[in-house]
């Protein structure tokens, strides 16, 4: 099939619609969105203000291939987003070796002592926005500033007393009692209404002789 010739027509008829999506187009490329930007790489710097203390974070020590974002001021430590738990992999207890209840992990591992007078809420050195603090493993009693977005704030010390915890079995023992606590928190069940078992009598006897009369008298 031959293709029929364009006519003068036809060529500025392809040039008004050329031009007509030229004009829809932007003249520059649109920047990549927080997604995109994500995909391809971090879409934050490393570093930023320490959140205990503002003095600048530097990546100063790498262990078990993390990289960790330190203060100089204060010790504190920054991890991102998983790198905690890439540290803190491995270390639970094999079965049965580990603490078996709450008392006998404080056997094996104190609490930690309370580093603040006050409850601070922390700013995430990499978005700004106020953290949120967690109580590690639910009854570590090391409070970690968490955003959760970008990764959490360690004071210093606080690392190794999440080891130690770890390593005692708190992990599993943390976990139970997280169960406990939602157990407890749900609704109890409503009570199953039944009818007195008189009542229930008188009604199968209405019901009977009502039946007998229909088939009677109707």
């Amino acid at each position: 099939m031959r293709r029929p010739r364009p006519t003068e027509e036809s060529r500025a008829r392809a040039a008004r619609i050329t031009q007509a999506l030229a004009d829809l187009l932007p003249d520059a490329p649109l920047p990549a969105s927080p997604s995109e930007a994500t995909s391809t790489g971090r879409c934050a710097a490393r570093g930023g203000d320490c959140p205990g203390c503002g003095e600048p974070l530097v990546a100063t020590a790498v262990r078990h291939g993390v990289e960790f974002d330190t203060c100089g001021g204060c010790g504190g430590i920054w991890l991102d987003a998983g790198e905690l738990e890439a540290l803190t992999s491995g270390l639970d207890p094999s079965p049965g070796a580990g603490a078996q209840n709450e008392a006998d992990l404080r056997a094996r591992v104190p609490a930690p002592a309370s580093r603040e007078s006050d409850v601070r809420y922390r700013e995430c050195p990499r978005c700004r926005e106020v953290m949120n603090r967690r109580n590690f493993g639910t009854i570590s009693g090391v409070i970690v500033d968490e955003c959760r977005h970008h990764g959490l704030f360690l004071d210093a010390g606080e690392l190794e007393e999440v080891e130690a915890f770890l390593r005692a079995g708190g992990r599993a023992v943390g976990e139970a009692a997280r169960a406990r606590a939602a157990a407890r928190s749900m609704p109890p069940a409503p009570p199953q209404l039944e009818a007195p078992r008189s009542v229930r009598q008188e009604v199968v006897a209405e019901t009977a002789v009502d039946l007998l009369w229909n088939l009677l008298f109707r």
